[in-house]
Order: C-alpha cells, then structure tokens, then sequence
C-alpha cells in the first residue's frame, strides 16, 4: 500500500437468515477474509412486497417461502462473538422506535462484554417497514434519535442513578450498573444522509456510514458532519466517515451490468434511493416527488400490479447507480474515489446473490479479490474483464 494512503477498516454484511450454522460460517469466513468487522442489519421486513415473491418473478421463491426472513441481529451477535476472535461485530443500524434508548443501552454494554470490547452500535432514525406494520409512529425522527442517543450516552458514562425529562422519554434514578469492559463504552456509528441527521452524527457520533454510490454526494454529505463536529467543539476528525457500499461483482463488467438489468429485486432497492438520484435523470421518484424510500418505502402497501408498476416506474441508470459493479478492479477503482473523498471505513456488501442466485457462489471468491486489491491501494485504468 502507498505511504501516503491512510489506512482503510474493511467490513462486511452479517448473514442474517438460517440455518444459524451458516451464519457462524459466514462470520469465521469473513474473518478469515481479512474484514475488520462484520454488521447485522435489524430489520423485521425486507424491502420487496410479498405480492412479487413467486419463482416466476423471483428465483429466490424457490427456495424461501417469503422475502420476509430475519433473525434478531443481537444475540446473532453475540453467538458469532464465539466464532470469531479479531474482527469488531456491529448493528448496522437499529432504531430507537423499536428499541427503547433503556434497553438499548444495557444490550450494548452486555455485547460489550461478550465481544470483549469488539460491539459497535449502530443507530438511525428508523424505516417505515419495520415501524408502521407494528402500530408505532415516528414523529420527529431526529429530534427522537438525538434524546435518545443523550439517554444512552448519560448511561454509559455513569452508573448513577440517571432522571431525565424528554419530549420523548422520560427516566426516573434510572441507572445501569454494568459498566464498559475495558473502561470506554461501544462506539455509537450513525446512519445518516439528510443535513439534520449528518449535522447529529457531527456533533454527537464516533462514526458515521450512509448509503453512497456518487462519490460527490458523499464528500458533500462529509462535509456538513466535519462542520457540525468542528461547531461541536470536537476535532474534524472525530466521527470515522464510512461508505455502506453495494456491489455486484463478477468475471467481467458485462457480465455485471446484465445481472443488474435483469433483476426485479434490484428495482426495489433503487426505490430506497432519494428523490435526487431519479431528479438528475429527469423524472420524479416512482413513490412521489421529493420521496426518500429508504424511510418511507413500506413493502406491504403494494398489491401485484402496483409493485411491478413501480419498479418498471425505476430508469435504469437509477438502478445501474444503486450498486458499485463489475470486476474486482473495477469495484475497488470504484471505492478508491471515495477513500480520496475522505472515506476511512467501507462496508462492502455483496449484492450479487440477490441480484442474480446463480452468479453468488463464483462472488464469495470475487468477493475476497475486491478486498485484497483494495489492501493493496489504488489500481489502473478499467478493463471489461480481468
């Protein structure tokens, strides 16, 4: 690696779904891959509407009755704590709607013990699919994020007894005596992209990890969270940027892009993208003018029709830009531009099996190649292959 490069923190997306001796594989392999961590995502939906999963449509419905299939990511992480010995082990991201701020606090510091210090929390304001089925409202999400977060942080840093008066919670000698295992509490990371939640992540966060593909929109985005730090009264470099980064990797770039082309699937997630990612194409978002669907994209409101409306409603330069794609070189050439933007930490996830089942077994091994040519610095120009 170049000299003048900084060091980047690799990690990767935690199997999510049984049986649970595949996901202990899955958190040994990506150790042995060399990740830095491993993240579980807390969700109780998936992002495509059950009306649509059928083996005619999904080659998944073959195997999986319902896209609907999730485990509890924290004592998920707490069994692969077992499993492993180095890499850190990450919720990437749960929500204070769900989760009271209370017991959300004493699950950290209970998987900080367990991870032996290796726990990352992982928090964001919350999505419509995992909140509204199950009768709850979300309100002023960022205002009910930043109460929460001071609630956590008075909690970890004190096992007196804690009172506080919220507009959303209220504590009474609230205290928890488990304190950090090795004497400072688990990171809190946020997941943000609009200038309230970054300008939260600045002022309050040890690291924050949006959803980017525009290398230009991130460092727009990092700059608003290095000015609300630096207004905080904290260093510039306080809060570790990262990139959640999808990616779809194969033998060569056509390869890739067909798979993208021809994936349903693929749609819906491009349907949790802003309303400026359909805006710099000429149109609006399929869900409505100035939607963002990574909040308010709610799977079960859509009958069959209405579901393959709008993702035929998705331009295909949204969906090709929903995921980083290619080979292995073309995949880090890709994430190199936004370590030069200021990124310090990416979470590749590997879309592949989703987007194409019949490409994932030939992408766990691709997958491993993205990680050691990005260890290796900056590569050469693009090819169609490798």
């Amino acid at each position: 690696m170049s000299s003048s490069r900084p060091e980047i923190e690799l990690s990767a997306m935690g199997a999510v779904r049984p049986p649970m001796a595949n996901v202990l594989a899955a958190a040994t392999q990506r150790e042995q891959q060399g990740f830095n961590a491993i993240w579980w995502a807390d969700h109780l939906l998936h992002w495509f509407p059950s009306s649509i999963w059928s083996p005619e449509l999904v080659p998944q419905a073959a195997k999986q009755a319902t896209p609907h299939v999730w485990f509890d990511p924290f004592p998920i992480i707490a069994a692969a704590a077992g499993a492993t010995r180095r890499v850190k082990l990450g919720v990437g991201v749960t929500d204070v709607v769900r989760r009271h701020p209370v017991q959300l606090a004493q699950t950290a510091l209970t998987l900080d013990h367990v991870t032996d210090g290796r726990f990352i929390l992982g928090v964001g304001t919350g999505e419509s699919l995992n909140i509204t089925p199950i009768g709850l409202t979300n309100d002023h999400p960022v205002r009910r994020l930043e109460e929460a977060l001071t609630v956590v942080r008075r909690l970890f840093d004190s096992a007196d007894p804690v009172s506080f008066d919220g507009e959303f919670f209220t504590l009474r000698d609230m205290s928890l005596g488990v304190r950090p295992v090795a004497g400072s509490p688990p990171p809190i990371w946020l997941a943000a992209h609009r200038p309230q939640g970054l300008a939260l992540a600045g002022a309050t966060a040890n690291g924050w990890m949006p959803i980017a593909t525009d290398p230009a929109d991130y460092a727009r985005m990092h700059a608003q969270v290095v000015a609300a730090a630096q207004a905080a009264g904290r260093a510039a470099d306080a809060v570790t940027p990262a990139l959640y980064a999808r990616i779809v990797v194969t033998d060569t770039a056509e390869a890739a892009a067909r798979a993208i082309e021809d994936s349903l699937l693929l749609r819906f997630i491009a349907l949790t993208r802003p309303a400026e990612a359909y805006i710099r194409h000429g149109g609006d978002h399929p869900l409505g003018a100035g939607a963002f669907g990574l909040t308010s994209l709610l799977p079960t409101d859509y009958g069959r029709t209405r579901a393959l409306e709008l993702a035929r409603a998705v331009p295909q330069q949204v969906v090709r830009e929903t995921v980083i794609h290619g080979t292995p070189a073309d995949i880090a050439r890709q994430i190199e531009a936004f370590i030069a933007v200021g990124v310090r930490h990416v979470q590749v996830t590997n879309m592949t099996p989703l987007v194409d089942p019949h490409l994932g077994p030939d992408s766990e091994g691709l997958l491993s190649e993205v990680v050691q040519t990005i260890r290796s610095g900056p590569v050469g120009n693009p090819s169609s292959g490798r």
